[in-house]
This record gives C-alpha cells, sequence and structure tokens, in this order.
C-alpha cells in the first residue's frame, strides 16, 4: 500500500496482478505487521487514475492510515488460478538460478520488472567476496530465455 489519500483514511494502492483489479478478487488479504500476520478486510476500492484507492475497514481518517503505508499485501498462493504445464508464476522464477547456454552460472533471480515492451529479469551474481553484480536480461521467451525448469528452479538464457 502506498501513501495516504485525502483525509477518510483512503490509501493508494497499486496492484501487480496482470490484469490489475484481479486482486479484488483474491481475499482474504494478509500483511505481515510486526512480525505477525494480519488479515486486511477492505471497506471500499476504487480505480484512480493509474492504480487504485483503498479503504481498510475501521480506518475512518488519515492518521489511523498512515500507520498502513508502505506495507505489502499478501494472498495465499491456493487463491490463484491454476495453470497449465509449462507456466508459471513470477514468484516461482524468484531465486531460480540463471545459466547461460554454455552452462556458465550468471547467478539468481532477485526480482523481475515488468515494462511496456517486455519482462526483466534481475540477477543477483557474487562474482568475487563482498562483491555483488546486477545483471538484467530481457525475458523474451525461446530467444533469450531458452528454457525455464521450476521444478529445479534453473532458467537458461542465451546470454554472455
Amino acid at each position: 500500500m502506498g501513501r495516504v489519500y485525502g483525509i477518510l483514511g483512503w490509501l493508494n494502492f497499486f496492484s501487480f496482478t496482470e490484469n490489475q483489479e484481479t486482486i479484488f478478487s483474491y481475499f482474504p488479504w494478509f500483511i505481515l505487521k510486526n512480525k505477525k500476520w494480519e488479515i486486511i478486510k477492505l471497506k471500499n476500492w476504487k480505480q484512480h487514475n493509474n492504480h487504485f484507492i483503498i479503504q481498510i475497514n475501521n480506518i475512518t481518517n488519515r492518521s489511523l492510515a498512515s500507520k498502513w503505508t508502505n506495507t505489502e499485501v499478501f494472498i495465499s498462493s491456493n487463491q490463484l488460478p491454476k495453470l497449465d504445464q509449462n507456466e508459471y508464476y513470477w514468484n516461482d522464477i524468484i531465486q531460480c538460478k540463471v545459466f547461460n547456454i554454455t552452462n556458465k552460472y550468471l547467478g539468481i533471480v532477485i526480482n523481475l520488472i515488468s515494462n511496456k515492451y517486455n519482462d526483466i529479469l534481475v540477477i543477483k551474481n557474487e562474482f568475487k567476496k563482498n562483491h555483488t553484480k546486477k545483471t538484467m536480461i530481457p525475458f523474451i521467451n525461446k530467444k533469450i530465455v531458452t528454457n525455464v525448469d521450476i521444478k529445479n528452479k534453473i532458467i537458461t538464457v542465451k546470454w554472455n
């Protein structure tokens, strides 16, 4: 959840689901607050520019809402639709080891970024002690990403 919106306790909210409104069909929502999982109950939501604003039950003013800013929302993975063979969620790709087609280890996936052209793998590689390098590789299936093995957590790419 982003910053507070207005004086009545609304919060800016950004969805990272493929169809952004789909997030409102996955309930309950959870947050990790003070090392404890809490359930969020939504009172209302609205489309606002390129994101949403939400109202959480019992959050009625700006001061109460400010305690919820910069909080990530989680859902249970069993709420997600079942995928066909050779399909995967972004979350499945995180922590995959990445090798190029000559079997050179490039690093581990730490994030994915989406832009209007294609998704991008963010790879972390500790190639020297205390020295970390990040590499960004376009996720272009078959052209750059040649294989994704979710079971063994290995991705093969055409990349040096």
